[in-house]
């Protein structure tokens, strides 16, 4: 990596990062579900695995899944295997964005039980409501996870930390994400109409405010998609660029849009996304037309149009060597899953 950029004199209007990252969320088909409600007694511990073990056992169909937990009442430990486990309190949330495999437990030590076994048998006619433990302290937990479009969230998937931990209204510009997740634990704890048609909105919500408490809360020394949307410059580039993705970019005309020179947009990008602005753009490109590829019966010539190519024997070369097999090929494959 290079050195980080001097900072422009200018800085960039406070929504434009805030605004990029809900525009890209918001064309990812992002879901969200609050999977169970649970009561774990002193002594507890509980196993919940990998993403790819856990959607076998779900009764939705799923691409990508991010496990969260909201801490209603108590407290816990959640550990990850080659980490110190971390301490949740009431009202703290944690979203683990690869879905990896963790437990979560009390403070006396107890053998762990899978999750799957203290789930009831599908189909489930109401949200499930788990108990488990022993007679001491207890702690509440609504469980669930996001669902979204692993190909087009993956500009941002590559640049996230296997958990991330809020403990909201520590300031008080966490004071809208504090009140988002505890209407979150509120609304999955009753049972009244309309409780479940607001609990997907509401886990949205509160996974589009963590990540822009992440974003927000990046150090100045950070590279990655997130601190690329924070610069004046990249966040500049990036905005028109998923704006516009099938315009006639080129780095001097992007440049020319963002106000700077091209050596200068090209060494931003760089610093922050190791690679130049049109192989970032060429790359996104190819996301949308895997997308388009998996969800559709378009012809290959017909996506290739699309997405900018100017012959369908380019977009196949390219798209090779970006996923390791031909569209057609890849195409084929995605419908065996």
């Amino acid at each position: 990596m290079t050195e980080r950029p001097p900072v422009l004199p200018e800085t960039p209007p406070a929504s434009q990062a805030s605004d990029l990252l809900s525009d890209l969320l918001g064309s990812m088909h992002l879901a969200g579900m609050v999977l169970f409600r649970a009561a774990f007694r002193e002594p507890w511990a509980v196993l919940t695995p990998g993403s790819a073990q856990l959607a076998r056992v779900l009764p939705f169909r799923t691409e990508h899944i991010i496990p969260f937990h909201v801490i209603a009442t108590g407290s816990c430990r959640l550990a990850l295997p080659g980490r110190e486990p971390v301490w949740l309190r009431e009202g703290d949330a944690v979203l683990l964005p690869y879905g990896d495999s963790h437990r979560l437990e009390g403070l006396e030590e107890t053998a762990p039980v899978q999750v799957g076994q203290l789930l009831p048998c599908q189909p489930w006619k109401d949200m499930p409501q788990v108990e488990h433990g022993g007679g001491g302290a207890v702690t509440h937990i609504i469980c669930g996870f996001l669902q979204c479009d692993e190909l087009l969230f993956r500009p941002i998937l590559r640049h996230l930390p296997t958990l991330l931990h809020v403990s909201p209204d520590a300031t008080p510009a966490d004071h809208w994400l504090g009140s988002t997740i505890r209407h979150t634990a509120a609304e999955a704890s009753r049972t009244t109409p309309g409780s479940r048609g607001m609990l997907p909105r509401l886990t949205e919500l509160m996974f589009v405010e963590i990540l822009r408490k992440h974003m927000q809360d990046l150090s100045d020394d950070e590279n990655g998609w997130f601190a690329a949307c924070r610069d004046p410059v990249t966040g500049s580039a990036l905005k028109l660029l998923h704006d516009a993705p099938l315009q006639d970019w080129s780095v001097e005309r992007l440049a020319r849009a963002v106000g700077v020179s091209r050596t200068v947009l090209a060494e931003r990008f760089r610093h922050y996304l190791d690679q130049p602005p049109m192989q970032y753009l060429a790359h996104w490109r190819l996301q949308l037309a895997a997308q388009q590829l998996k969800t559709g019966d378009q012809p290959l010539k017909t996506i290739a149009d699309r997405v900018g190519y100017e012959s369908e024997a380019a977009f196949s070369r390219a798209f090779k060597r970006h996923f390791g097999l031909p569209p057609g090929s890849w195409r084929l494959r995605q419908g065996t899953r």
